[in-house]
Parts: structure tokens; sequence; C-alpha cells
């Protein structure tokens, strides 16, 4: 009999056991349970971040063809005008070179006039000599 009580609290000690493990293991299934509410939530929230990312990326990239047709558009524009703007320049020399040839002529001096350099733009009113050559470059067009 003695075997038979040794027996019966050998059992009653790992039932014990088993009790005690059932209730730690209980505890951190409920800590589990609401961790995974919590884990929910924040994976909404991170899904929701990551479509409103994808719609700002979208935007984004439309935004950014916009402006590169745009920048075409302007640098086709300022190509046209940095050509139109140096056959200006050229007609603009020849024409002071042969002004100064006729200007030579007429005063007997041997050597022509060199063509001028262009002077920066400033806030005075242009000449009377100046507005007959800005008239005369414009004809020439």
């Amino acid at each position: 009999m003695t075997l038979l009580v040794a027996l019966d609290v050998i059992v009653a000690a790992m039932l014990a056991v088993t009790i005690g493990f059932c209730l730690v293991l209980n505890r951190r299934l409920t800590v589990l349970r609401r961790s995974e509410s919590e884990l929910r939530d924040v994976l909404a929230k991170f899904n929701q971040a990551a479509a409103q990312a994808e719609a700002g990326i979208a935007r984004l990239k439309d935004v950014s063809q916009e402006t590169a047709a745009s920048l075409r558009d302007r640098i086709g524009e300022a190509k046209a005008l940095r050509d139109d703007l140096a056959f200006v320049t050229e007609r603009g020399d020849r024409i002071v070179t042969e002004l100064g040839k006729k200007i030579s002529a007429q005063r007997g001096a041997e050597a022509p006039l060199a063509p001028a350099r262009p002077i920066a733009a400033s806030a005075r009113e242009p000449s009377k000599v100046e507005r007959e050559l800005l008239s005369a470059l414009e004809q020439a067009r």
C-alpha cells in the first residue's frame, strides 16, 4: 500500500505541476489574444499607409511626366529663340560692318570701323541712332 500511496503522491504532484503550467499558459494565451487585436490594428494602419503611399507615387509620376513635357517644350522654344538671336546678331554684325564701310567711305578713311560689341541693356531710353538700327534689324527679318 505504501507503493500505491507513493504513486498517488507522484501523480498528484504531476497534476499540480500540470495545473500550474496550464495557468501560466492561459495567461500567456490571454496576452497573445490581446496582442493579436493590437497587431490587426497595426496591420490595418500599415495597409492604409501603403495604399496612400502608392497613390502618392502615382500622382508624383503623373506630375513628373507633365513637368518633363513642359520642360521639353520650353527647351524647344529656347533653342528656337537662341537660333533667332544668333541670326539677328549675325545680321546686325553684317549691317554694322556695311554701315562702317559706308561711313568710312564718306569720311575718306581707309580702315572700316570694327563691329560694335553688344552693350548690356540699361534703364535709359534708346537714342535716335539706336532706334533706327533696331528698326533696320526688324526690317531685315
